[in-house]
């Protein structure tokens, strides 16, 4: 016997005290626990341990000058009138004959502890199957579990799910091995619709390699396993070069005044401006005749003009706003621009604009482009069901927010516009279509859901088979319609009680399982919703070992297919 269960409820949880004999340093909150009832075994989760004493026995015993053998002694023989061990559990599961449910009762009192054993494990939360399940990570659990708990591709697939945690914990390894899964997933099961990766890699960890906290690489992104099946796409023009990735250039004609508020803060640029920003649009895009051109005219000074000028693509640019504008240089069409800015909408705005439009040049050091543009052909390779999955890595812009952002959100908005094509033509999209989006407060926030592309996604496009992976350090920063989205979350180590709060919305009996999140070692993540069968702590599984697997079950696929086909050529099938 470790320990009876000797009040609580359903709501509040239950609490249970330990044998005398039990180390309460094995019961860390987070652990598995089991619970022998009367006519069901039930299944929960440690929220809280302690010790209760009687003040005045212990008080005598730890100022008796005595040895610390006799006192140990003492304690033996008189543990139980001095001193109460017990622990606190969240209720998650239960099972009555053949059925497991949700716990929608309570054990009765004087019930019995149980160590949790890989019997349990696999009778709560199944097996992995290494095809639709596969396996999360060793939950974390009081007895000698060691059998992994799986998640649930396919239906981790069909809803948006979050992954959350701070700096450090794990969410990078995390991504990778569910775009791994996926991916397998979608090799072996050969669902009726591919489920296509859309992956924005800041760090590069996706498409090249995972990295220690040095910045050394440790093993590969699921964009290096699965070669045959991803295409990279980076701006880094040399990281292209020596890595054999697409390289990729922005056409600021794709940008919106949307896009512009989005990145302005980073920029520095005022409200004032902000407010002004569809005057200016308008003056630049109508007055002066520059169309989709209209954001040069913003960039375009004679000290950028000079800029331009060294590099072909920047003349060429050059050349078609003065053609279209018809003015002869850039003196000239800012000229004009600025005295239409003052005409229309006073002296105010054209100190607006000449202060602040400057602090936009920051966008001329990234790669840009005019026509012909990629993004195009992203899209058109993500919807169809014989291309790859897609993976956009930063490469040296890694820390270049508004550039990540600026790509993210002409992606999001073609896509948008790809899938409505299809709408509009009362059709479905070939393909199911998963973007992983790191630091995701930026495009669903409080201040940009509404003007991000990926609101329009999140709030539009779930039933038309285009899901979010939402990833965060921040998640009390997301806009609380985004939450209510998310229908799997992966909790990492939270410390902010605000963050720790919104993780937790949805989740069953909240107010018990925020004590476990701060508590989480790095690698450990509390997961709950649609892709697991119960809430459960796990320590996600050896991501290094598990590319070898993967590796070895591609590599075995291929010599399969090499047999076969020798076969079908011998007897004059091929």
């Amino acid at each position: 016997m470790i320990g009876k269960v000797i009040s609580g409820s359903v709501n509040k949880g239950v609490k249970a005290v330990l044998s005398n004999e039990e180390n309460i340093e094995l019961y860390p909150v987070g652990s598995l626990i089991a619970i022998k009832g009367v006519t069901k075994t039930y299944l929960g989760l440690i929220t809280d341990a302690g010790i209760d004493s009687e003040s005045n026995l212990v008080n005598k015993l730890t100022n008796l000058s005595i040895s610390n053998e006799l006192r140990e002694v003492i304690v033996k023989n008189l543990g139980s009138l001095i001193k109460r061990q017990w622990i606190e559990i969240a209720l998650i599961a239960q099972k009555e004959g053949d059925s497991v449910s949700k716990a929608s009762t309570m054990p009765s009192f004087n019930s019995d502890l149980i160590n949790v054993d890989d019997g349990v494990i696999n009778l709560f939360f199944s097996r992995p199957d290494r095809r639709v399940k596969w396996p999360l990570g060793i939950p974390k659990a009081v007895g000698k579990a060691l059998s992994p708990v799986p998640i649930d591709v396919s239906k981790l697939v069909e809803l948006s799910f979050g992954i959350y945690g701070k700096s450090g914990t794990g969410k990078t390894f995390l991504g990778n091995l569910i775009a791994s899964y996926i991916t397998m997933y979608n090799i072996i099961e050969k669902p009726e619709k591919r489920i296509k990766l859309l992956i924005f890699d800041m760090h590069s960890e996706y498409a090249l390699e995972l990295k220690d906290n040095l910045g050394r690489p440790i093993a590969d992104g699921v964009g290096k396993i699965f070669k045959d099946h991803f295409k990279a796409y980076t701006p880094d023009e040399e990281l292209a070069r020596s890595r054999g990735i697409e390289f990729l250039k922005i056409d600021y004609s794709e940008l919106t005044t949307d896009d512009l508020r989005l990145i302005a803060n980073i920029f520095g640029v005022s409200q004032t401006f902000l407010i002004q920003l569809d005057n200016f649009s308008k003056v630049l895009r109508e007055d002066v005749r520059l169309r989709d051109l209209w954001v040069w005219g913003l960039l375009i000074d004679e000290l950028s003009e000079k800029e331009l000028m060294r590099s072909a693509e920047g003349r060429r640019i050059l050349d078609e706003v003065l053609s279209r504008s018809g003015f002869s240089s850039v003196k000239i069409l800012q000229a004009r621009i600025e005295e239409r800015i003052k005409s229309a909408y006073g002296p105010s705005a054209l100190t607006t604009y000449r202060s602040q439009r400057v602090k936009l040049k920051r966008l001329l050091k990234y790669p840009y482009t005019y026509g012909g543009s990629t993004f195009e052909n992203i899209v058109n390779e993500l919807l169809d069901p014989e291309g790859p999955s897609i993976i956009i890595s930063l490469g040296k812009f890694e820390k270049e927010m508004p550039l990540y952002m600026v790509i993210a959100n002409i992606v999001a908005r073609r896509l948008r516009s790809k899938v409505m094509e299809f709408v509009e033509r009362g059709e479905d999209i070939p393909v199911k279509v998963l973007i992983f989006l790191e630091e995701a407060h930026n495009f669903l926030g409080k201040d940009t859901y509404y003007l991000s592309p990926f609101g329009d996604i999140a709030r539009e496009l779930r039933k038309r088979g285009v899901t979010l992976c939402v990833i965060d350090q921040k998640p009390s920063e997301l806009d609380p319609n985004v939450i209510t989205m998310i229908w799997t979350n992966f909790i990492f180590t939270l410390t902010d009680e605000r963050d720790i709060e919104k993780s937790l919305i949805g989740a069953p009996q909240p107010h018990l399982l925020k004590k476990i999140v701060p508590t989480l070692d790095r690698q450990e993540v509390l997961v709950y919703g649609e892709g697991v069968n119960f809430p459960v702590t796990v320590k996600v599984i050896n991501y290094m070992d598990m590319v070898k697997e993967l590796k070895e079950y591609l590599q075995n696929l291929l010599e399969k297919r090499k047999k076969l086909e020798e076969l079908y050529e011998e007897s004059g099938l091929l």
